[in-house]
């Protein structure tokens, strides 16, 4: 039997940046909740005659994202740069970056350029809660896996 891990993380200091209007980094985490990163292979399969199990063949990369973040009335925090961003006249990519398990030297850092696939802004009467906002993006070129350095 393995012993059990001693480097588990959780996802308290995560850290997410996203571009602004004006390209400059920004830490959205302070309205932020939720992130999201899902990566998938472009996958194809070869069965034969007489063949029992098929071959896979590798090609291409693919990704979604996701965020979840509260809904906040302060400029230059999440809601507001995904709302300016999606309103723009002609929206371009901007770089995304998490921090797993916070922006420290040392952690694994997710970056590249994407678009913004869908923003959705529920707002339900009777709710105490903050309204939770939800953003999905798509991988705007290749996306890469680091380790922070600064």
């Amino acid at each position: 039997m393995s012993p059990q891990t001693t480097t588990a993380v959780n996802a308290c200091d995560v850290s997410i940046w996203l571009d602004n209007a004006a390209g400059t980094p920004t830490d959205i985490s302070g309205s932020s909740n939720e992130v999201t990163l899902d990566f998938s292979m472009n996958v194809g399969e070869l069965r034969n005659f007489q063949s029992r199990w098929p071959l896979r063949l590798m090609c291409g990369k693919d990704a979604k994202f996701a965020l979840v973040v509260t809904y906040t009335t302060a400029s230059d925090e999440a809601v507001d740069i995904l709302r300016d961003w999606f309103f723009q006249s002609d929206p371009a990519p901007r770089t995304l970056a998490v921090y797993i398990p916070d922006k420290n030297v040392g952690s694994d850092k997710y970056s590249g350029e994407c678009v913004m696939d869908s923003l959705s802004i529920p707002a339900k009467s009777g709710e105490g809660t903050p309204i939770a906002v939800s953003a999905s993006f798509l991988p705007n070129g290749e996306w890469s896996h680091t380790t922070a350095a600064t």
